[in-house]
């Protein structure tokens, strides 16, 4: 029966890893989509996810030529189910703080991190 309910729980975590993952991905695809080539676009970049000491497990750039509103929702239900999985699975993390980048710059018509 131990075996059953530790096969049972392994299944539920890694479910609970594919949807962050498909998340994630959806995410990056649509950040790497932004162009900058055009001056009218804002180059910008946020925080995504949350590391089980707290704070983000990265950064990632964009333009304003993405659906921004879609973007910013994506990060913060992307967030949101970290944080959910990190209590439910009582994920520990390093307590290194991350830097943030110091800009975003364009270079071959893609927002880059400048750290």
């Amino acid at each position: 029966m131990v075996f059953v309910s530790s096969c049972d729980k392994d299944e539920t975590k890694n479910k609970d890893q594919q949807e962050l993952k498909q998340l994630f991905t959806k995410i990056k695809a649509l950040a790497e989509s932004s162009t900058c080539n055009n001056e009218s676009y804002e180059l910008k970049f946020t925080g995504y996810g949350e590391r089980g000491c707290g704070g983000p497990v990265g950064f990632l750039a964009y333009s304003t030529s993405i659906d921004v509103i879609e973007f910013e929702k994506l990060v913060a239900d992307y967030k949101a189910l970290e944080i959910a999985y990190n209590k439910k699975w009582t994920i520990v993390s390093t307590c290194d703080l991350i830097l943030a980048p110091k800009s975003v710059t364009c270079e071959n018509g893609k927002p880059k991190l400048v750290y």
